[in-house]
């Protein structure tokens, strides 16, 4: 069941945030082959590699478009983390019902910090997929004067260790890729120039769920896993029309502990983080 917001608060909950605690109306979400192909080549992700089963990063739309029912206004929203937990596969063009709530909301010097957690169940009710987001609802440009020296900074995210790196591949973005993927999202941030200047980016941006895809197809090089717990880091922006390129670190038994996404620079723009992942075993043929 939705909690709508404390009384006195709509104003601000319709237009930038909903407060902690507020749950989002239950969603049943699917994902036909038409839909994975059409944002994994956005992503340039081969969706053969996925078979019939889904991408697990791509349900990372379905809570931006939760967002959206409730009537938040997600325009500037700014990424910084996710987790995704999946715990059951799932197969393409199976219905999910998604659930979530808003896990924390805290004032920051650049505008609000919210934290939010989101499940995906199946007609079993198990739990297949969890996910937390963590992000930043910047002030919009009417809101730019206030006075926000009493808020804490962002807090800066860590680093990684000094490992050693191993260059995958390369890509070049576009803005024709960028508004596939993001198309049923909304967030100007990701389309509109103007609005992207507005807000101190030469130009819009990728959505951060687009690096999460990319950074997540270096699990199934060879085969789908059958459960992974992982961590994405949104460091830098990554422009519309930026190259890219992906590079892993391996344990010593040649499994993938990190990947990351960097610009033309060689900067880090976005990085995973492997805490636990399975493989069913192969099969072995008679």
């Amino acid at each position: 069941m939705s909690q709508s917001p404390p009384a006195g608060a709509k104003a601000q909950w319709n237009s930038r945030w909903a407060p902690a605690g507020f749950s989002y109306r239950p969603r049943i979400v699917r994902h036909d082959q038409q839909y994975q192909r059409s944002r994994l080549a956005a992503s340039d992700v081969d969706a053969a590699r996925y078979g019939e089963h889904c991408e697990v990063a791509l349900f990372g739309l379905d809570c931006f478009e939760a967002m959206v029912a409730e009537g938040l206004d997600i325009d500037g929203y700014v990424f910084l983390s996710q987790v995704f937990r999946s715990i059951v596969p799932v197969l393409l063009d199976e219905p999910l019902t998604l659930t979530g709530h808003v896990r924390s909301l805290a004032e920051v010097n650049k505008g609000h910090l919210v934290t939010e957690a989101f499940h995906f169940t199946n007609a079993r009710d198990e739990v297949c997929i969890e996910t937390e987001l963590r992000g930043l609802l910047t002030d919009d440009p009417g809101l730019r004067g206030v006075d926000r020296s009493h808020a804490p900074r962002i807090p800066e995210q860590e680093r990684l260790p000094d490992v050693r790196w191993t260059h995958l591949r390369d890509k070049q973005l576009t803005p024709q890729k960028v508004r596939v993927f993001s198309q049923d999202i909304g967030n100007l941030i990701h389309f509109d120039e103007d609005y992207a200047r507005s807000h101190g980016f030469r130009a819009p941006l990728a959505q951060g769920v687009m690096s999460a895809v990319w950074l997540l197809s270096t699990l199934v090089e060879e085969r789908v896993p059958t459960s992974f717990e992982v961590e994405f880091r949104y460091l830098r922006p990554v422009f519309w029309d930026s190259p890219a390129s992906l590079w892993v670190h391996r344990a010593s038994d040649g499994t993938i502990r990190m990947a990351q996404s960097r610009n033309d620079e060689g900067k880090p723009t976005a990085d995973m983080i492997v805490h636990a992942v399975s493989f069913a075993p192969p099969c072995t043929g008679k």
